[in-house]
């Protein structure tokens, strides 16, 4: 059971939020905290403002430190859109092309993999393989680093031909990791700290290394029984470039307006990023570069999710026509 949340919904439709509107908002969600099966926050700015900001339950249950907008969660997935704008600034750096072979700037991979471009590897239509996690929580309590996932999915046969259908998978945006490193001469954590979260003032936001001491960051739980347990403990380093980072609402507001309102990517990017591919096409919905797209009560809707052992973060984007 899901018991840590951060939301963060950003709109820009010209709308007029009366404060009925705004009352039904905060009774939702003091309803969803008060069901004992929710604890985060939540944050929707319109036209630029923010109409809605809230947050209920633990930071910290054992020092009965509670949530605030300020608050530092573990965002999982979402860190794919900023591997995949850090992808495409390389591009637009003229640094690489997104029909580039991978095996072009990563030479030590199985010959199977190395024709997967850019793109497929954006896209998640690469067909590389993808761990067995269930085998891996065995061998590895807080999960493999990014190096030994590699080389325990070496000998594996690839999940179909490159560019053919979708599947979900974190070992490809692990090698747009290590891509980006290759080509920027860069860490990847710090390329996306310089290039993305300094660039747009993202104070909050940063790769969760959890030897470190990170103010306001949040534990997960998970509902056992009727009561809350600890959440199983993993390494955000395994996730690296698919999902290492940590965030608020409030940056991640700063985040969706940002790639709405073409901030760090050009238009020719930001077009690459919210394409609708025809090999992406599942159960209705499509996936661009690092970003769901979808259509809810017939209005566009770019999102993307990221979950890490009982935390959940979700964060939508409403791209500016």
């Amino acid at each position: 059971m899901i018991v840590r949340l951060l939301v963060c919904v950003s709109a820009f439709a010209s709308l007029c939020w009366a404060g009925d509107i705004k009352s039904d908002l905060r009774a939702y969600f003091q309803q969803a905290c008060q069901s004992k099966k929710f604890m985060g926050a939540a944050s929707l700015p319109v036209n630029g403002s923010t109409q809605f900001a809230e947050a209920c339950g633990w930071a910290d249950a054992e020092w009965k430190v509670e949530n605030t907008t300020d608050t530092r969660f573990r965002a999982g997935s979402i860190a794919k859109q900023f591997t995949a704008t850090a992808v495409l600034l390389l591009y637009q750096d003229g640094k690489i092309s997104l029909s580039d072979r991978i095996g072009k700037y990563l030479k030590d991979l199985p010959d199977s993999w190395r024709s997967a471009t850019i793109h497929q590897l954006l896209t998640h239509t690469s067909g590389v393989p993808i761990p067995d996690y269930d085998a891996l929580d065995k061998s590895y309590p807080l999960g493999p680093t990014p190096t030994q996932m590699l080389r325990l999915l070496r000998e594996k046969p690839l999940l179909y031909p490159h560019g053919t259908k979708l599947t979900y998978n974190n070992t490809g945006y692990i090698l747009l990791g290590f891509l980006i490193e290759k080509v920027s001469g860069m860490k990847y954590e710090r390329f996306v700290q310089e290039r993305l979260f300094d660039q747009l003032g993202m104070r909050d936001s940063g790769f969760d290394d959890i030897r470190k001491i990170v103010l306001r960051r949040a534990t997960g739980y998970a509902l056992d029984g009727a009561g809350l347990r600890n959440a199983d403990p993993i390494d955000p380093l395994t996730a690296w470039s698919a999902g290492g980072f940590y965030s608020t609402v409030q940056d991640l507001t700063v985040w969706s307006e940002a790639l709405a309102h073409g901030k760090l990517l050009n238009p020719d990017s930001t077009k690459r990023m919210f394409a609708t591919y025809p090999e992406t096409l599942l159960k209705g919905m499509h996936y661009g570069y690092g970003v769901v797209l979808a259509e809810r009560f017939g209005h566009e809707l770019q999102y993307h999710g990221g979950g890490i052992k009982a935390r959940l973060c979700f964060s939508a984007i409403r791209k500016r026509a």
